[in-house]
């Protein structure tokens, strides 16, 4: 997870200057307050009346105050007091509400009633509001401010720790636990809590840059270090007085805060974009530079170019090809670590062909078409080998380059169709979405080509205004089939299209798979475990088990005279067997 999640850190600052700058200041802000007695010798809180509220210059880069301290050097001592209350002040409420939530959540019942409600009351409060409360009745100090922003904070943890506790409570692992007689406490910390250490530091990053706003705030008001003590929230109140004629008094500590919180919060949604397999693209991308004065035109011309190769060899280099291709488990708190899902397999698929692939449930199918798709997630990690599409070597390939193949070049078609569609749009809407993201038809020509593609697919013009629920799962599929090719991709992968249906309805999917390689010259990897369906639609078939390729070849001859064991039992296994060979299906 860690490197995936720098991958796609390096991969977000590549195009986002703004977010180098911002990362680069923060680091240089905060070193300078980790050394705050070696970068400057002057005591932050000796006054001297000769030098008052002087202008930043050579002498005190920051100027001075209305009581003659050096800016700068009240700027960094106090950074090491906002930046260590709101450290200790984040441990204690991920400490405090991480154990509560666990607590809550696995206990259940009444325990988990009296959290709940209590969780509900103090969140019914504002924050700060009840933060200031709570620290102003305590007096102030750095002691009250610290336990004022863990109460306030701590329910928050324990809310989503709760939810996730809830879910987790119920696997396997955590129940043979139980029947074994394992203490509580052994399973709430090696079996529940090591599974969210990752979300827990994530949250945990992303409420820091809160904390030292709740920690400004308070000192704002006077209810946090007490001065001459200097602290960053302590400095603005103090500042506010003489902003007309020393602006710097405030602009200092302001700009510190805004610095801090701001990086904080990219860098902790870049880790829950690395954690949760986001993309780095999209509405997160509010750092972003308008795409005339991105930095990484260079990437953009690359990848343009890179397309313009794929385009001229799509009739004649293989569409795919896996070259000795290997993926395994890698997770140590998993029982299944270091299993290997796919060793050492080989294939390639050709424009206008349609290879099979068949094989027992758990053989590697569906991660070999998570592979073509660049859509395979953690635990799951690449164990070597070479993925080609089109001739070209998709290893160094971030999310942007595969988010500009998906849909375009490859496209897929889901088992279920109704976990490809969205409830809440109408079919029409659903395939024009495909169009406007790659743009690959123009804007002008999309309303045509919406209705020539569900002609294509045989459903009426009138499903354009229609919502998934309203129609038949052969309607459904039909229609998962229509936003595979509205683009006119050159690879279409099937995972289990027909599994779903019935007998009837599969005939007239699989008739339309044929129908639809056949006009646009497709190249179709169709995974399924059904021999029957493959051998009416497949040209050569790859024989999967336990992610080895046990045997590869033309149809009719794999099919007629299979050479593996395990495709003989197969073969034996099947209703009709004779059938299939001689006639090629059905």
């Amino acid at each position: 997870m860690a490197e995936r999640t720098w991958r796609r850190f390096t991969a977000r600052l590549r195009g986002d200057l703004i977010g180098i700058l911002l990362l680069s200041l923060a680091l240089l802000l905060v070193g300078m307050v980790l050394a705050a007695p070696w970068v400057t010798v002057e005591n932050p809180v000796e006054t001297n009346f000769s030098r008052v509220l002087l202008p930043p210059g050579p002498a005190h880069w920051l100027g001075t105050d209305d009581f003659g301290r050096d800016v700068l050097a009240r700027l960094l001592h106090g950074g090491r007091a906002s930046l260590s209350i709101a450290v200790i002040a984040v441990m204690i409420v991920m400490a405090v509400g991480v154990t509560i939530g666990l607590i809550a959540g696995f206990l259940g019942g009444v325990v988990d009633l009296i959290v709940t409600k209590v969780i509900d009351v103090l969140l019914a409060f504002p924050r700060l509001v009840l933060a200031i409360a709570v620290a102003a009745l305590m007096g102030g100090g750095i002691l009250p401010l610290i336990i004022a922003i863990s109460i306030v904070a701590w329910p928050a943890y324990a809310r989503i720790i709760r939810g996730f506790t809830l879910q987790i409570r119920n696997e396997g692992y955590v129940l043979a636990a139980r029947c074994l007689g394992t203490p509580t406490w052994k399973i709430l910390l090696h079996h529940i809590a090591l599974t969210l250490i990752g979300p827990i530091l994530v949250l945990g990053l992303l409420d820091l840059g809160s904390l030292i706003l709740a920690v400004s705030a308070l000192s704002f008001l006077g209810l946090g270090i007490a001065p001459p003590a200097p602290e960053w929230g302590a400095m603005l109140n103090e500042g506010r007085t003489s902003m007309d004629e020393a602006p710097w008094l405030v602009l200092a500590p302001g700009c510190a805060i805004l610095i801090v919180v701001l990086a904080l919060n990219y860098f902790g949604d870049v880790l829950r974009d690395g954690a949760e397999g986001r993309p780095t693209h999209g509405p997160r991308h509010w750092l972003r530079w308008p795409a005339i004065l991105r930095w990484d035109r260079g990437r953009q011309a690359e990848r343009t170019a890179r397309w313009d190769r794929m385009e001229q060899r799509v009739r004649a280099a293989p569409l795919l090809e896996l070259d000795t291709v290997s993926v395994r488990v890698a997770d140590a708190r998993s029982p299944y670590d270091g299993r290997v899902i796919l060793d050492q397999v080989s294939l390639a698929i050709r424009p206008g062909e349609c290879l099979g692939l068949i094989g027992e449930s758990g053989s590697g199918k569906s991660t070999m078409a998570m592979l073509a798709l660049g859509l395979m997630r953690p635990p799951l990690t690449f164990g070597g080998g070479r993925v080609l599409v089109c001739g070209e070597d998709t290893a160094a390939w971030d999310w942007d380059d595969w988010q500009a193949l998906r849909g375009r070049f490859v496209s897929l078609v889901n088992q279920d169709p109704l976990s490809a569609l969205n409830p809440v749009l109408p079919i029409g809407e659903q395939i024009r979405e495909v169009m406007r993201i790659h743009r690959a038809i123009p804007a002008a020509a999309q309303e045509e080509r919406l209705r020539e593609v569900l002609a294509d697919v045989d459903l009426p013009a009138r499903v354009i205004a229609q919502y998934p629920h309203e129609l038949s799962g052969g309607m459904r599929q039909r229609v998962v089939i229509a936003m595979a090719v509205a683009n006119r991709p050159a690879l279409l992968i099937a995972d289990e299209p027909t599994t779903a249906l019935d007998v009837t309805t599969q005939a007239r999917v699989l008739d339309l798979l044929l129908r639809l390689q056949q006009r646009y010259g497709l190249g179709l990897l169709f995974i399924s475990h059904d021999l029957r369906v493959v051998a009416r639609v497949a040209d050569r078939v790859v024989v999967l088990r336990e992610g080895k390729v046990v045997e590869a070849g033309e149809t009719r001859a794999t099919f007629g005279a299979p050479q593996a064991a395990y495709t003989r039992v197969l073969m034996a296994a099947v209703p009709g067997r004779r059938r299939i060979a001689t006639a090629g299906g059905f």
